[in-house]
């Protein structure tokens, strides 16, 4: 029941976050959630919401995946292969060698393993090298 209640509050969230960003069309949907989400945050800092990883993955990162790829045209990803490439592969590796030599900077007793993994987690996927490029060829031809 707490995990059909969680879920069900996150879509109100996202409900509400997707209304306010229809009224709002300057300020990107993913930064109106982000700042909902704190605002709720710091509102409710009592309750904990406990969600296990493969009912996450299952309910909100594979819709999402789906979608990005069933709406994506298909010969403009082929035209733009090398690019999205570079930003998935280059980019990825780069943020996770910086980003893994910086967390154990930041936080030494985090063996630098651990930092690396953390900061792959952390890392830009496959999607957002896609949808930058996506904004990249949307800018280049205005």
């Amino acid at each position: 029941m707490d995990l059909l209640i969680t879920v069900i509050l996150l879509l109100v969230c996202l409900l509400v976050s997707n209304i306010v960003s229809h009224y709002i069309p300057s300020i990107p949907s993913p930064l109106i959630q982000i700042f909902f989400g704190i605002g709720i945050a710091l509102a409710f800092k009592d309750i904990s919401l406990d969600i296990e990883t493969e009912w996450f993955l299952l309910l909100f990162v594979a819709p999402l995946l789906y979608n990005d790829g069933k709406h994506f045209p298909r010969e403009e990803l082929w035209n733009m292969r090398a690019p999205i490439f570079g930003n998935a592969i280059i980019l990825v590796l780069l943020t996770t060698i910086a980003g893994g030599y910086f967390i154990h900077w930041l936080i030494p007793s985090i063996p630098l393993a651990a930092a690396f993994a953390l900061s792959a987690i952390l890392s830009p996927t496959d999607p957002v090298a896609v949808n930058g490029m996506d904004c990249q060829a949307d800018s280049d031809s205005r």
